[in-house]
C-alpha cells in the first residue's frame, strides 16, 4: 500500500470513528429518554445524560492522535475518549487505559510488544499526515511531536495528550495514594502533566467524581488560561480556583508591606491563631440551672469541665465542640432525672437540645464569634495579641502586626490578602471547609505555609504540587520543597522533570547559568530544541527607545510579546509605551503584555 493509500485508509477510519461516536451518543440519549418515562429512575437519567455529554463530538480536537500495532488482531487507535461500534468493539481507546500506556512508554530498550507506533498530523480536525516511529533505535522526538510542540498557539492552554513523553506519563499514572511534588524547569510541561494526572485519576477512580477534584492556580488570569484543558479531555466537573479565590469575598483588599505579608504567611501564625481561638473558652463559675425540665436540674462547674475536657484536649473544631457539649449536657440531665426517678423520652431529649439554658451554656463556654472578629481583636488589641503570640513571635513582630489605625469594627475592616488566609485558618478551627478527593496545586513554589495549610484543609486525600523552586517570586514562599512538604502534613514524593520541550536551548542555557545563585540544589534543565536567533542581547543608550523599536518590529509577526520589568519601572514603561501608541494587555492575551 502506498503512503497516499495508507493516508486515505486512515481518513476513512477516522470517519468511521465519528459515525460510531454519533451512534453511541444517540443510543445513550434514547436510553435516557426511556428512563425518564419510568418513575424513580432520576439517577439513571442523570448518569445516561452525563455519559452522552461525555461523547459530544468536539470540533476542536481529533478523535484519535496515535496508533499502536502489536500482538492484538487489530491496531489500537489512541484518543481522548473511548469510542465503540455497534457490536461494542473498541474503535478508539482512551489514552488513560493501561493498553494506551504502551503508546507513551514503548522504547527501543523495552518495546512492550509494540511493533509500530504511528502518530497522526492534523490541520484542525482534518487528518493530513502520519509518521511511523521505528522502535529499533532511539531517533529522538518524532517530527509530528516537534511540530505540535512548536506550533504557534493563541488563547487558552491546550492539552498535550498527543505528545506526552515517557517521564511525564510516569508521573501522570502514579497511584492516587501518593502526594507528588513535581519539580520542573521552564518548559518541562509540569502544568500540563498535573492537569493530565487529574484527568487520569478521575478515569481510574470513580469515587473522585463524588469527592471532587480541585485545581488551584496562582491567579485568576492563569486559571482562565488552563481551564479548558480538562474539559477537552472529557472532564468538565473539576473545580478551578486561584489561591486567593479560595478565601476571597466581594470586598476590596488592601496592599500591605511585603515583610508584613510574609510574617502573616509564616507557619508560626497557625499557633498564634489556635491560641486565640481556644483562649475564648469560658468555663462557668456557678451551677447551670436547667429550668426546661421538671424537676429542675443543676449542672456543676466541675461537671461542665468534665464534659468539655476531651473536646479541649482533642481541639475539636468549635462548631462541632458546641454541638458535642449540648449532646453531652442533655445526657447529663437525662441521667440526673433518672437518678431521681424521672424518665426523659427521646422526643423530650431532642427538644432539650434547643433549650435556652443549654444554648446559653454552649454560648458562654464557647462564645459565638466570627473568624473575622477573632483576627480583628488580635490586630487591634496589643494585650490580646501578646497573650496569643507570647513565646511564638518576638515583641517586634507582634508590634508590626498591630494596625496603626484601628477600624471601627471587624465588619468595616479592610483586609489584606494575607489577612484573608488568617481568617480562613481561624474558620478551619471553628468549622472546617468542604474537602476534595484530590487537589492539584500549580506554582506551589510561591505559596506561604499558611496558604499551603488553607489548600490542604480542602484536601481529603492526596495532592499533586507543581512548580520550580528556581522560579519562586514571593517573599513569603516556604523556600524549599522540604519545607513545603513539612507544611503539608502528609508524606510526599519528589519527582523531577528535567527536559524542556518548548523552550529553546539558547534560553535554557541562560536560565541554567542562574541556578548556582538562586537554587544550587536543582539539576540543570536540558532542551532538545536549537533555535538560532532565539536569544539576542542588545546594547543601547536609551532602553525605552530601543524597546519601542523592538515592539514595532514585533507587530509584523502574529506572536504575542511579554515585557518583564521590576516594580519600580512598571508604571513609567507602561506610560511610555502608551504614548508611543503601543497598547498593553494582560498575560496570556494576544498582543503586548507587561509582567512584573
Amino acid at each position: 500500500m502506498t503512503a497516499e493509500q495508507e493516508l486515505l485508509s486512515e481518513r476513512n477510519y477516522l470517519d468511521h470513528a465519528h459515525v460510531c461516536l454519533k451512534q453511541s451518543r444517540e443510543q445513550l440519549r434514547e436510553l435516557a429518554e426511556r428512563a425518564r418515562r419510568r418513575a424513580g429512575d432520576e439517577l439513571m437519567v442523570e448518569w445516561l445524560e452525563w455519559r452522552a455529554d461525555q461523547l459530544r463530538d468536539a470540533n476542536e480536537s481529533p478523535l484519535f492522535f496515535g496508533r499502536i500495532d502489536g500482538p492484538e488482531p487489530k491496531p489500537c487507535y489512541i484518543g481522548r475518549r473511548y469510542v465503540s461500534d455497534e457490536r461494542d468493539e473498541p474503535v478508539v481507546i482512551d489514552w488513560r487505559t493501561d493498553m494506551a500506556a504502551r503508546f507513551y512508554r514503548a522504547s527501543p530498550s523495552d518495546r512492550m510488544d509494540v511493533t509500530r507506533r504511528r502518530r497522526f498530523g492534523f490541520d484542525g480536525v482534518t487528518l493530513t499526515s502520519f509518521d511511523d516511529e521505528p522502535l529499533t533505535e532511539d531517533t529522538g522526538l518524532s517530527r509530528l511531536v516537534i511540530a505540535e510542540i512548536e506550533r504557534t498557539h493563541y488563547g487558552p492552554m491546550r492539552d498535550i495528550v498527543a505528545t506526552i513523553q515517557p517521564d511525564q506519563d510516569e508521573i501522570v499514572r502514579t497511584e492516587l495514594a501518593s502526594t507528588l511534588i513535581v519539580q520542573g524547569g521552564p518548559g518541562t510541561g509540569k502544568t500540563a502533566v498535573g492537569l493530565h494526572r487529574a484527568a487520569y485519576l478521575l478515569y481510574e477512580h470513580s469515587r473522585l467524581r463524588r469527592e471532587g477534584v480541585l485545581v488551584v492556580g496562582p491567579n485568576d488570569t492563569f486559571v482562565r488560561y488552563i481551564s479548558r484543558v480538562l474539559p477537552t479531555l472529557g472532564e468538565s466537573q473539576v473545580v478551578h480556583s486561584s489561591v486567593d479565590g479560595l478565601v476571597a469575598d466581594r470586598k476590596k483588599t488592601v496592599v500591605e508591606a511585603p515583610e508584613i505579608a510574609a510574617l502573616k504567611g509564616d507557619a508560626r501564625m497557625a499557633e498564634v491563631l489556635r491560641r486565640a481561638v481556644w483562649s475564648g473558652l469560658r468555663l462557668p463559675a456557678d451551677d447551670v440551672v436547667v429550668r426546661e425540665t421538671s424537676p429542675y436540674v443543676r449542672i456543676t462547674p466541675y461537671a461542665v469541665t468534665e464534659l468539655c475536657s476531651d473536646l479541649i484536649d482533642r481541639q475539636v473544631p468549635l462548631a462541632r465542640a458546641r454541638e458535642h457539649l449540648l449532646e453531652r449536657a442533655v445526657s447529663q440531665v437525662r441521667r440526673s432525672l433518672e437518678e431521681r426517678g424521672h424518665a426523659l423520652t427521646d422526643g423530650e431529649a431532642k427538644r432539650l437540645l434547643r433549650a435556652k439554658s443549654l444554648r446559653d451554656l454552649a454560648n458562654s463556654v464557647w462564645p459565638n464569634v466570627t473568624p473575622a472578629q477573632v483576627l480583628f481583636t488580635l490586630l487591634s488589641d496589643a494585650d490580646a495579641l501578646h497573650r496569643a503570640a507570647d513565646g511564638v513571635l518576638t515583641d517586634e513582630e507582634q508590634a508590626s502586626l498591630l494596625w496603626p489605625v484601628i477600624p471601627v469594627s471587624a465588619g468595616r475592616a479592610k483586609w489584606s490578602p494575607a489577612d484573608r488566609f488568617l481568617i480562613d485558618e481561624i474558620a478551619g478551627l471553628m468549622n472546617p471547609p468542604d474537602r476534595y478527593g484530590h487537589v492539584v496545586i500549580d506554582e506551589a513554589q510561591d505559596l506561604s505555609p499558611i496558604q499551603l495549610r488553607a489548600i490542604m484543609r480542602r484536601c481529603a486525600g492526596s495532592a499533586t504540587l507543581l512548580g520550580d523552586m528556581a522560579q519562586r517570586t514571593t517573599p513569603w514562599a516556604a523556600g524549599s520543597w522540604e519545607a513545603v512538604a513539612a507544611h503539608l502534613g502528609v508524606t510526599t514524593d519528589l519527582v523531577r522533570l528535567t527536559t524542556s520541550f518548548r523552550v529553546p536551548r539558547e534560553i535554557i542555557e541562560v536560565a541554567n547559568a542562574l541556578l548556582p545563585a538562586i537554587a544550587d540544589d536543582l539539576p540543570p534543565t536540558v532542551s532538545g530544541r536549537h533555535v538560532p536567533g532565539a536569544l539576542a542581547t542588545v546594547a543601547c543608550e536609551d532602553v525605552l527607545v530601543e524597546l519601542v523599536a523592538v515592539l514595532h518590529a514585533a507587530q509584523q509577526h502574529p506572536d504575542s510579546v511579554g515585557i518583564v520589568l521590576d516594580d519600580a519601572r512598571f508604571t513609567a514603561v507602561a506610560k511610555h509605551l502608551s504614548k508611543a501608541g503601543i497598547a498593553t494587555g494582560l498575560p496570556h492575551e494576544d498582543g503586548t503584555c507587561l509582567l512584573r
